[in-house]
């Protein structure tokens, strides 16, 4: 099985490391809660074959460990980055990457939550909770836009549309921010979980957990682009949401 993607985006917001460790402690403890208590412990994403440190639990360590780690001139612009992993016994694991906290005006900022399976194991992590995932990531780190998807998903949808690569659009889930919500047409057929700061996730599967099939995200598209929903961000973009 592929790995399965979660991913918001949003544009310039100058934030603090102090403020983005808090949002990250926010996420983290939210997706440990979905879990069930299987991901409890966060570390530093490294490149060798060890495991990392482990995350600090305190924002203010980890705010830290995130100035450290992004000491370039110009990271007020393009903001500050992290990446940690949470691991299953069974081997599956969860990667979170972040960049959030610049002024760049013309490439959004972002929260990528990848899933990944065990050997041999039938699902990801989380895999069922896919909406639930996608409001943790609404509600601690405010976006634009986000949705679920695996690398087939992303590539039809894309090729269906046209769409550049920053462009809102479909995926088995969707979020929407506060203005974009509002441009939902009452009738779309959709489960609706609103979030912090008013916006909403719309979860297409038929039952929760379930993953909708691909002419259903299609048509979910088409209907939110009509709408203006899915309307992209101007670029230079005027503020971090529509």
């Amino acid at each position: 099985m592929s790995a399965v993607t979660v991913a918001v985006h949003w544009w310039a917001r100058s934030e603090t490391p102090q403020e983005q460790a808090e949002r990250w402690s926010v996420l983290l403890a939210r997706l440990t809660e979905l879990s069930d208590g299987e991901l409890t412990e966060w570390r530093w994403d490294v490149d060798d074959d060890g495991p990392g440190p482990l995350v600090p639990r305190s924002a203010g360590e980890f705010a830290t460990a995130l100035q450290a780690a992004n000491t370039h001139d110009d990271v007020g612009i393009i903001g500050w980055t992290a990446h940690v992993v949470g691991r299953r016994p069974d081997g599956g694991y969860v990667q979170v990457w972040v960049s959030a906290g610049g002024t760049n005006e013309h490439s959004p900022f972002f929260v990528i939550v990848k899933l990944f399976p065990g050997p041999g194991a039938s699902a990801s992590p989380l895999a069922d909770r896919l909406a639930e995932i996608l409001a943790a990531l609404a509600d601690a780190w405010d976006p634009d836009t986000g949705l679920a998807y695996d690398r087939e998903l992303f590539k039809t949808v894309k090729a269906a549309y046209g769409l550049s690569a920053p462009a809102p659009r479909c995926g088995w889930s969707v979020y929407l921010s506060e203005n974009r919500a509002a441009r939902v047409p009452g009738d779309f057929t959709a489960r609706r979980l609103p979030t912090e700061h008013g916006g909403l996730v719309l979860d297409l599967a038929v039952s929760p957990g379930e993953t909708p099939d691909t002419e259903t995200v299609l048509a979910a598209h088409r209907a939110l682009a009509e709408s203006g929903a899915l309307e992209p961000m101007p670029v230079p973009a005027t503020g971090p949401k529509l």
